[in-house]
């Protein structure tokens, strides 16, 4: 839910950003870049942020439809899930990457890496103890970040794979899939 107390979506193929109030009103806002949107979360600063991963950015945009988008220093990264963080910053997960980023409200992006490489970070939330929890994809792995950049990885059972359920008002639990690896 954004500041304004609509709801706010990704349109990915459409390149643009959408609104729906709960009297099921819907405005459009179209992004500068193409292609494709991920995760989308309010931000601490009463703007929505985004994940642009066809072009690498990560985006902003205001609930009056002002967009301003940063790119990220590793090309290729695939940005996919984004989450509000405890520090005020943004959290967002480089799935091609295998990065973790962090970007300031002003537009400052650091990454860290994941320790184990093909990972694909995908979904992330901020978890109740300050840090960041985040899906590994590809490895069977949950992954948890500091807030001073400090990751630590936990096995799952192996015949499961990890991925983020979007269980509504902007919570995130951890779900296995039955698929075998």
């Amino acid at each position: 839910m954004g500041p304004d107390g609509a709801l706010w979506f990704t349109e990915s193929g459409m390149s643009k950003i959408g609104r729906i109030t709960t009297a099921g009103d819907i405005t459009e806002y179209p992004r500068p870049s193409t292609g494709g949107a991920g995760g989308i979360t309010a931000g601490p600063d009463g703007a929505l942020w985004f994940t642009e991963f066809n072009s690498n950015q990560i985006g902003r945009i205001t609930t009056a439809g002002y967009v301003t988008e940063y790119p990220i220093p590793t090309a290729g990264s695939w940005p996919i899930g984004i989450v509000a963080g405890p520090d005020g910053a943004l959290w967002f997960t480089e799935q091609l990457g295998d990065k973790i980023g962090r970007i300031t409200t002003a537009g400052y992006i650091t990454e860290y890496p994941v320790p184990t490489a093909f990972a694909w970070p995908a979904g992330i939330a901020a978890g109740p103890d300050g840090a960041l929890w985040f899906a590994e994809s590809n490895k069977s792995k949950i992954g948890r970040i500091t807030t001073a950049g400090d990751i630590t990885e936990y096995a799952v059972p192996q015949r499961y794979r990890p991925r983020w359920n979007h269980g509504g008002a902007g919570r995130r639990t951890v779900v296995y899939s039955r698929q075998r690896l």
